[in-house]
């Protein structure tokens, strides 16, 4: 069994070893952040999915608040010609009013949420970027000085 100064002594074995992690860096750096990202592009999707629907609900409520505003102002001065009918329909003027804003904050919870998988898409990327190219680097830069000192050796023992 080598000890660490003849395992730091021996260059052939310091630079397999940089080159098998830098390996397994790679490869860690492929999978796991490149899967993080495809789940967050994902969430995101699926977020603004639900965000287009509200919205469309939002803007058809929009819609029916003001048509029910409208007629609430006109009904205010001709308030004893109304059948009890139409004023049920106003009724619905408060409840409408309420789903709306509901919505409104879905919507802003929603866009939060986007917000934040936007975040998390740059922080996955730069990972990906900060590990995996200078893992590529060190591992090229330890591949070049293993295959040097591997003939450097085979030369030393011709002679």
């Amino acid at each position: 069994m080598e000890t660490a100064s003849s395992f730091l002594a021996s260059g052939d074995n310091v630079f397999k070893f940089l080159l098998t992690m830098c390996i397994g860096t790679i490869l860690f750096n492929i999978i796991y952040p490149t899967d993080k990202i495809r789940e967050v592009e994902i969430r995101r999707s699926e977020l603004n999915y639900k965000l287009n629907v509200i919205n469309n609900e939002s803007r058809t409520l929009f819609d029916e608040v003001k048509k029910l505003k409208r007629l609430e102002d006109k009904l205010s001065d001709l308030s004893s010609s109304v059948n009890a009918g139409f004023l049920k329909k106003l009724e619905s003027f408060d409840l409408k009013y309420e789903l709306l804003t509901k919505k409104d904050y879905e919507i802003e919870h929603l866009r939060k949420l986007i917000d934040i998988s936007e975040d998390e898409l740059d922080f996955y990327s730069s990972f990906r970027f900060w590990s995996y190219y200078p893992s590529m680097v060190i591992g090229l830069l330890s591949l070049v000085f293993w295959i040097k000192f591997y003939v450097r050796s085979q030369e030393t023992e011709d002679h």
